[in-house]
């Protein structure tokens, strides 16, 4: 044992109790005796009204908002008057004031007008006048000195560091059961599943223990009531702490005793009872467990828990002395570190942050050297959240990234990937203020999965696009975007990262992932105004291979009129898919419909021509010869040269089955001057030599 060692612990048998005498003469309302409310002033100050409460001795009270603008203060064991005359007081601030007696304790209601955060409560050390001020003024800021930092990270920062209260290790040694005696009173089997348990409980695996206590504490054994402690001290670990609250009271039912014998239960247990609200009884515990281990080398540790539920009671001067007692008595323990925490904690809430940096050294000497890791985690959060509120960005960056690779499963880690997210905007802007183009599309690759603020960013996607165009890494882009729209978070940017990894599927000729962009985006926008244009790019390249079914699933919405495609193709590619199908009537729509948008639009295109032939040959199909002709005429004419000869060999052939072979053989020998494509050629050579045989063979008839 070192020099260092011995003297702290000689320390312990004096110092301990002292701390614990003074805060019982620091706060005589813990004793039995009741106190009592003599008198109640009602004075208007400037801006504010103020109640001053005159009793025996400095009180002990609990304060809570409740619903109708209501502040309600419980004066705990407190007796004295009702004051009924308070009830129909009022002025500006107050509007009734109502005094009751509720379970030895003495409740003082007032109604508050206007902002009901308007209120402050004032019980100085040694007096024995508690004031409750009311007033407008009164209130705090909208935000903060926290909120002084940058927008999103500040959000909900205050109330963690405030009200968050992590599970505490006493540093109690853990004393399981005594085999021998255990298997005394009952069976081998049984005593093995006691000690097994234990075992779990020290090892610090809550839920592996109250899986073996759980069914234990039901049975009817000699050692039920060990049981129901043991689930206590389980549940306490798992931070269940109104179940572990009730086994604890059962198991002292049955064996009273227990708590006198079990230091570090009964911190479970005391612990318990000021988790669960009550705040009196879990600090009287403490307060006795304190006492009674006030020779040993865990007690400091107590008493800075004993600190916090003071703290919580509202008499923070009190737990700031045991903080700085313990900070000054008994340097390198690990309460030591624990106090030093807390009493870092109130410069945060309440600093300048024009000098927060002290504040962060503090912090981060404390994630440095305080030796238990959830001391280190902690420190490391706060020193990276100061920074990251007050400092520069790219260091404030760094400690909430070193935080996240040292802590990935961390209790803050949650709050640290907004910050880091958060972070990213700022830095981005610096990178591309710097035009920095490679940086840029660095910041973005190794930081992904905490883009959701930049991608809130409007400029962000855009710019970062354009760094990659810079640098002709079309491949790149695509790659990130695919992997940034499909992260849920991304919702809001995705159609606009959708339309990018089109154009670069486009650019690098990649059919696969043009077609699973576009599928993509569909599934999840459907109803996005962009939606129907990449509906029909997808129904385009369904086209080219042959898919007529899935153009016609795609496209099968324009027949009704009721909407315009926005590329007047569609209507053709629809119209050719129908036919193929065997849907002659629809495919006529369609192509009525092309004809028609491309009229209206005022532009020509090659497949006028094809649209006016199937028309036709549909018209023509169902008996309709004169718009048949009508449709083949207007084609013939919107063909281009050399390639009419398909209208004028059909013209032809209507004319002929018409019986008008003169009209016939005129559209027919046009065909050889319109056209060098032997078929063609052909099958009008062999039409003017049916015409000519029908003309023969009339004549005989004639003649005869």
């Amino acid at each position: 044992m070192n020099d260092d060692t011995s003297r702290d612990r000689t320390r312990f048998p004096w110092q301990i109790p002292a701390l614990v005498l003074a805060l019982f003469v620091a706060s005589p309302a813990w004793g039995k005796e009741a106190n009592h409310l003599y008198r109640i002033d009602v004075r208007q100050r400037q801006g504010f009204t103020r109640l001053a409460l005159k009793l025996e001795r400095q009180p002990e009270y609990a304060v809570s908002s409740l619903p109708g603008n209501r502040v309600r203060v419980a004066l705990r064991d407190t007796d004295g008057r009702r004051w009924k005359r308070l009830r129909s007081y009022s002025d500006p601030h107050v509007g009734g004031v109502t005094v009751s007696q509720r379970r030895g304790d003495l409740i003082v209601t007032v109604a508050v007008r206007g902002n009901p955060l308007g209120v402050r409560i004032l019980s100085p050390d040694d007096s024995d006048v508690l004031t409750i001020d009311v007033g407008d003024p009164l209130a705090p800021r909208r935000h903060s000195p926290l909120a002084e930092g940058r927008e999103g990270i500040r959000a909900g920062v205050e109330q963690l560091l405030t009200r968050f209260d992590p599970p505490v290790h006493s540093g109690i040694p853990f004393v399981p059961t005594d085999r021998r005696q255990l298997e005394k009173i009952v069976p081998p089997d049984l005593a093995a599943q006691i000690l097994a348990g234990e075992a779990a409980l020290y090892q610090g695996q809550g839920g592996a223990a109250e899986e073996i206590f759980a069914p234990l504490a039901l049975r009817d054994t000699p050692v039920r009531g060990l049981a129901l402690f043991r689930l206590g001290e389980a549940r306490y670990m798992l931070q269940k702490y109104g179940e572990a609250l009730r086994d604890f009271r059962e198991g002292e039912r049955i064996l009273p005793d227990f708590l006198q014998h079990s230091p570090g239960t009964t911190f479970a247990c005391a612990d318990s009872i000021a988790r669960s609200g009550d705040l009196d009884g879990g600090r009287r515990m403490m307060a006795r467990l304190i006492d009674g281990l006030a020779d040993k080398a865990y007690a400091p540790m107590l008493l800075v828990r004993l600190a916090d539920i003071l703290a919580r009671q509202g008499r923070e001067l009190h737990a700031e002395a045991i903080y700085r007692s313990v900070a000054e008595n008994f340097p390198g323990s690990k309460a030591f570190w624990q106090a030093r925490m807390k009493l870092a904690d109130r410069r945060l809430v309440t600093m300048d942050p024009a000098t927060f940096e002290p504040l962060v050294a503090e912090y981060l000497d404390i994630s440095q050297h305080g030796g238990d890791f959830g001391l280190r985690e902690e420190g490391l959060f706060k020193a990276a959240l100061l920074m990251s509120l007050y400092g520069d960005a790219a260091g404030a960056f760094d400690l909430v990234r070193e935080y996240g690779r040292k802590f990935p499963r961390g209790v803050y880690a949650g709050i640290a990937r907004g910050m880091r997210e958060e972070l990213l905007v700022p830095l981005w802007r610096e990178v591309a203020r710097d035009k920095d183009d490679e940086g840029l599309i660095r910041l973005a690759q190794e930081n992904k999965e905490y883009l959701a603020r930049c991608l809130a960013d409007p400029p962000f996607v855009k710019r970062l696009s354009d760094a990659f165009a810079a640098g002709e890494r079309t491949r790149d882009e695509a790659t990130l975007f695919a992997w940034l729209a499909d992260k849920e978070w991304s919702a809001g940017s995705a159609p606009e990262l959708y339309r990018r990894i089109i154009d670069d599927a486009q650019r690098l000729g990649d059919l696969p992932l043009f077609e699973k962009g576009v599928a993509d985006f569909l599934r999840r926008f459907p109803s996005h105004p962009a939606a129907l244009g990449f509906r029909e790019q997808l129904a385009a390249q369904e086209y080219q291979r042959g898919e007529m079914s899935r153009v016609v699933a795609r496209l099968a919405g324009f027949l009704a009129g009721k909407q315009r495609p926005e590329s007047v193709e569609s209507l053709y590619y629809l119209g050719k898919a129908l036919d193929a199908n065997g849907r002659h009537k629809d495919a006529e729509r369609a192509m009525t419909l092309f004809l028609t948008e491309s009229r209206q639009r005022g532009g020509g295109t090659e497949l006028v021509p094809d649209a006016y032939y199937l028309v036709a040959v549909a018209r023509l199909a169902r008996g309709d010869r004169k718009g048949g002709l009508a449709s083949l005429r207007a084609g013939s004419e919107a063909a281009p040269a050399g390639e009419k000869a398909p209208f004028l060999y059909k013209m032809g052939e209507v004319a002929r089955a018409a019986g008008r072979y003169d009209e016939a053989a005129r559209y027919l020998k046009s065909v050889e001057g319109e056209t060098k494509d032997p078929e063609w050629r052909k099958m009008a050579a062999q039409s003017l030599a049916d015409i000519e045989l029908q003309r023969s063979l009339a004549g005989k008839v004639k003649l005869r």
